[in-house]
């Protein structure tokens, strides 16, 4: 277990609802999105090496990410959104795996009676299926995903789940994500916040942000939540 989980632990954590990012937090999803990603950049007959360009397109918009990866106009935004979405959605959201440990942790949080949410930047349509494919969904009271894919940021989409489920902003409620935009978002709520650091965020880059906790991998996140 991290030291810095093992300096914060010291009194149990009494959060009654969490709220879960997806990509990063819950399932290991690069794969699918190194290929869908890949799938884009060869219809669009750009040479690109991939392998540093993936990691800045998971957290924001996607939108958002081809503009500060590529340099992408609106107009080249607008077609890299459809080619990697028509990938991702016949393939790409399935070439995926949970991380050792995750199922394992929502069942006893479940069986706790806690309440459970995911929040995430994919398309409802996608969050649904990925979420319903790895049968995680049964654990979950709501899902709020990025509509149908336009701009939201992170504290946008955790604002909607809190109102739609009448959750008040305290630190009982716990956000818990791999980005910077995870922990944005929940301190823009005024909720306490869990960084994981086995994502596909910055370890040091997330303890500058000061969240509430930082854990190193499922396990410390197991032995914090449980």
């Amino acid at each position: 277990m991290s030291l810095f989980c093992a300096l914060n632990t010291e009194t149990m954590t009494t959060f009654t609802h969490l709220i879960f990012d997806l990509d990063g937090t819950l399932i290991n999803s690069k794969i699918g999105l190194h290929n869908s990603l890949n799938y884009m950049l060869e219809q669009m007959n750009i040479d690109l090496d991939s392998v540093g360009i993936i990691d800045q397109l998971i957290g924001p918009p996607i939108q958002d990410g081809l503009k500060k990866a590529l340099g992408f106009d609106d107009k080249q935004v607008e077609l890299g959104v459809k080619l990697f979405r028509e990938y991702y959605s016949q393939q790409g959201l399935y070439e995926g795996e949970l991380y050792p440990g995750v199922l394992e942790l929502l069942e006893e949080l479940f069986q706790q009676g806690k309440q459970l949410y995911v929040a995430t930047s994919k398309r409802d349509e996608f969050a649904h299926e990925v979420l319903r494919s790895f049968e995680l969904d049964r654990y979950l009271i709501d899902v709020q995903g990025a509509g149908d894919g336009g701009r939201h940021t992170k504290a946008e989409l955790i604002t909607t789940l809190m109102d739609r489920n009448q959750i008040l902003s305290s630190g009982q409620v716990v956000m818990i994500g791999d980005t910077k935009f995870d922990l944005i978002g929940g301190q823009a709520n005024e909720i306490s916040t869990i960084a994981v650091g086995y994502g596909f965020g910055n370890s040091e880059e997330l303890q500058d942000l000061n969240p509430t906790y930082f854990v190193e991998e499922v396990e410390d996140l197991y032995e914090l939540l449980v």
